[in-house]
């Protein structure tokens, strides 16, 4: 479409290639995929209007791209749906079928509150403490869950909810842990923050139109992803730090 005046482009069917192997694939890809990137990003406005002829119709620079990030999402969903039948599980919402919405809301309306539950009659020693020294402390969980909700979930699903094509990059927890000793500070007061901003993330949620909830953003760690994918990130989220404070009870004796 950059090079020719609406070019015509042949069905996907036509260019599949059965039979390879997943790592050359994979390569290609991510290589491929690189070069895409590299030609899109510095295209000014009147660029991503140029057209071209698919399949479907005519479609703009910007559509078409606008289809690889859906194109993206259908294909993420398959893979969950192909590990689910080989009894994998997928890591969070990296290839997960978005919950409904009434759902999100009711398991994140419970998360503060199993938190609570699962650090009770913990002293503030013992939540200060580490298995192993690589590990986080119970406090350090609490830390993290505060942190994500106020400063990554509330505010990127506000984002989604109200602006199109938001973006926004990767966060990297143990890079953050590793800034500062998150044991110090008291766990009910980081509760206290989490209980705060999750009520504020679950109001944001339940104003959400049903239109709204498909609205595409861009994430610098699960790459195009949807309102709803995201919110359910949230819940993914709770279950793997709820199982960590478990797992880090048992193993200093809690």
């Amino acid at each position: 479409m950059l090079a020719e005046e609406r070019p015509s482009f042949a069905s996907v069917e036509d260019v599949l290639a059965p039979g390879r192997e997943l790592g050359p694939l994979l390569d290609a890809f991510e290589s491929t995929r690189g070069q895409l990137v590299e030609a899109l990003r510095p295209l000014g406005p009147e660029a991503m209007r140029r057209e071209g002829v698919a399949p479907r119709g005519p479609v703009t620079v910007a559509s078409y791209a606008s289809i690889v990030a859906e194109h993206d999402i259908e294909h993420r969903r398959q893979i969950h749906d192909l590990r689910e039948g080989l009894g994998l599980k997928p890591k969070r919402a990296e290839a997960k079928r978005p919950l409904p919405m009434a759902e999100i809301i009711e398991a994140i309306g419970r998360g503060p509150a199993e938190v609570r539950r699962a650090a009770q009659g913990l002293t503030a020693a013992a939540m200060k403490q580490r298995p192993r020294p690589a590990d986080w402390s119970i406090k350090e969980v609490m830390a993290h869950l505060l942190k994500t909700e106020r400063d990554l979930f509330l505010p990127r699903l506000t984002q989604l909810a109200t602006a199109d094509r938001a973006t926004f990059p990767s966060f990297d927890a143990d890079a953050w842990a590793r800034e500062r000793d998150h044991r110090q500070g008291d766990f009910d007061d980081d509760w206290r923050g989490f209980e705060a901003m999750r009520a504020q993330t679950i109001a944001l949620l339940a104003k959400v139109p049903a239109e709204a909830e498909g609205r595409i953003g861009f994430s610098g760690y699960f790459g195009p992803v949807t309102l709803i994918e995201y919110a359910t990130h949230v819940v993914d989220h709770d279950v793997e730090h709820l199982r960590q404070i478990a797992e880090t009870r048992a193993a200093i004796g809690g």
